[in-house]
């Protein structure tokens, strides 16, 4: 049974926002400006740079061919912001009714969290290189073998974010919409069915928390490495109050959304490609 593990198209969106303490009350609090203030465009930049780069490697793995200029441009249609940010857009919305979204944009404007959503930006950029991304997490394994505190800050976000199992999931559900679509086009050389697909995805979890974990901590450990321990003190309790969770959690359905898509037409047009070339 074929199994596919799609790091790179939902480990990425974890640790999103968390530099956000609840820092007094803003006035005309709204969604938009709160998506522009975490810099989302940017993200959704890299994220498509991300997909490609993964959509890349999949294909000449799958296919044993280099990947052409027009798959290429069919993979970075996939993951367009344009194409992509509807919907991330009205599901983050609709998920911050009910929050506190005034206090969040009084963060976010403020100087300190202006600085550190640029620094959690700049590290996700760093990591399209994947020497920086081994090394990022090699990074933060040495700093947690070693006891360093600023790692144990690092965890404590982790911790009071929840970060981790909505990752696991998010992956899960990814791959599964990945598979599906594969199964659907008819990639496979012997049939699919639902029951084989939720067995052989559920057979990954352990291998994606692991993944999830190391990534996260990796990613993080780079992002807040020249924060003060009172910033990392003030995130860990944000993280764990009503409008931090709130926030995570808006963020967790509008990628939740994102990724199940990309997930799913990356599968249709990668069996479309596998199909082809077997006529």
């Amino acid at each position: 049974m074929l199994r596919f593990f799609l790091p790179a198209l939902f480990l990425r969106r974890a640790a999103l926002g968390l530099a956000l303490v609840l820092a007094g009350q803003g006035a005309f609090a709204d969604p938009a400006r709160i998506s522009h203030l975490l810099h989302t465009d940017a993200l959704f930049t890299i994220l498509q740079k991300e997909g490609v780069a993964y959509g890349r490697d999949l294909a000449e793995e799958m296919t044993g061919e280099a990947s052409d200029p027009g798959w290429v441009a069919e993979v970075e249609a996939i993951h367009a912001p344009a194409r992509l940010r509807p919907g991330y857009d009205k599901t983050f919305a609709d998920a911050l009714k009910g929050a506190d979204q005034a206090a969040i944009e009084h963060w976010l404007a403020s100087d300190t969290g202006k600085r550190v959503v640029e620094h959690e930006i700049s590290a996700r950029e760093v990591l399209l290189d994947p020497e920086a991304e081994d090394a990022a997490i090699a990074a933060a394994e040495t700093a947690q073998a070693r006891g360093d505190h600023r790692f144990a800050a690092v965890q404590r976000i982790i911790e009071a974010a929840g970060l981790i199992e909505p990752n696991v999931v998010g992956g899960m559900n990814a791959n599964l919409a990945f598979y599906r679509a594969m199964a659907a086009g008819g990639a496979f050389p012997y049939e699919v069915t639902e029951s084989d697909m939720l067995a052989d995805v559920a057979s990954q979890e352990e291998e994606i928390r692991a993944d999830v974990t190391s990534w996260i901590e990796g990613y993080l450990f780079l992002a807040y490495s020249s924060l003060s321990a009172g910033d990392l003190e003030r995130i860990v309790r944000f993280s764990a109050s009503a409008p931090g969770q709130a926030l995570l959690r808006a963020q967790f359905e509008g990628f939740d959304l994102v990724y199940e898509e990309s997930s799913a037409a990356l599968g249709a047009a990668l069996a479309r490609r596998m199909t082809a070339a077997e006529l």
